[in-house]
């Protein structure tokens, strides 16, 4: 469960994650320095599957992943062979975006719960959808702010209220300010709708953390704020 915007920032862009989890879920490792492949990349480990949700390498590619509940109220799909939350590693292994597009053409969908993955490579994005049986793959310029969400009551459920108001948040701005526009998205709830929020909570879950991936001409850097409680973790 996360929401994820994307607004180009120079001639680069910024990324933030909201990270929604359950209440009984282990709180994820902070961000350190792994070796995948050839490249190098900094993100948070969950150490109930051993991968990450987000991350960002040393040649500017970020990653992130969405958890798909297409149907309002689905039960639990049975367990998978391996974690969603290995793929982001494994593309981050790439020196490009074009590469890590390669790298999951190779991936078995039938091996993990259905997901929706977003990489982001300078002014470009690519969206992975995965139905469980192929993964389509979608680019597109950033020439605008991109707006993804997911609930595991259902997508459906929380995509339209959000993007409502990511449209009237953050799309109807300049931009010039867009930045302000998105760290103000990113931190809203809804006092009486805090289930559906962009800053989530409900009995069983609840927004855990936020993550800032930032690339542009001057440098790159990943920033982890977790949402418990604590001073935030920061990491480059």
């Amino acid at each position: 469960m996360c929401t994820v915007t994307v607004v180009p920032d120079g001639d680069g862009f910024r990324m933030i994650c909201n990270r929604d989890e359950r209440r009984d879920r282990p709180a994820a490792l902070p961000p350190t320095v792994h070796r995948v492949g050839d490249r190098t990349a900094v993100y948070p480990v969950d150490p109930h599957g051993g991968g990450t949700w987000v991350g960002l390498n040393d040649c500017g590619l970020a990653a992130t992943l969405l958890n798909r509940t297409p149907e309002v109220g689905a039960r639990p799909r049975a367990a998978f062979a391996r974690s969603r939350g290995l793929i982001v590693p494994a593309l981050l292994g790439s020196a490009s975006l074009g590469a890590a597009l390669a790298t999951a053409d190779g991936l078995d969908p039938g091996e993990f719960d259905l997901f929706r993955l977003l990489l982001v490579e300078r002014m470009t994005a690519g969206i992975l959808t995965s139905d469980g049986r192929t993964i389509s793959v979608e680019t597109s310029s950033l020439k605008t702010p991109l707006f993804l969400t997911s609930s595991s009551l259902g997508d459906s459920l929380v995509e339209e209220p959000r993007r409502r108001l990511f449209e009237s948040m953050v799309l109807i701005k300049p931009p010039s300010e867009w930045l302000d526009a998105q760290s103000r998205f990113h931190g809203h709830r809804w006092r009486s709708q805090s289930e559906v929020s962009v800053t989530m909570a409900r009995g069983d879950a609840r927004t855990v953390s936020r993550t800032f991936v930032q690339v542009t001409a001057t440098g790159q850097r990943l920033r982890y704020y977790p949402l418990r409680g604590g001073p935030p973790v920061r990491a480059a």
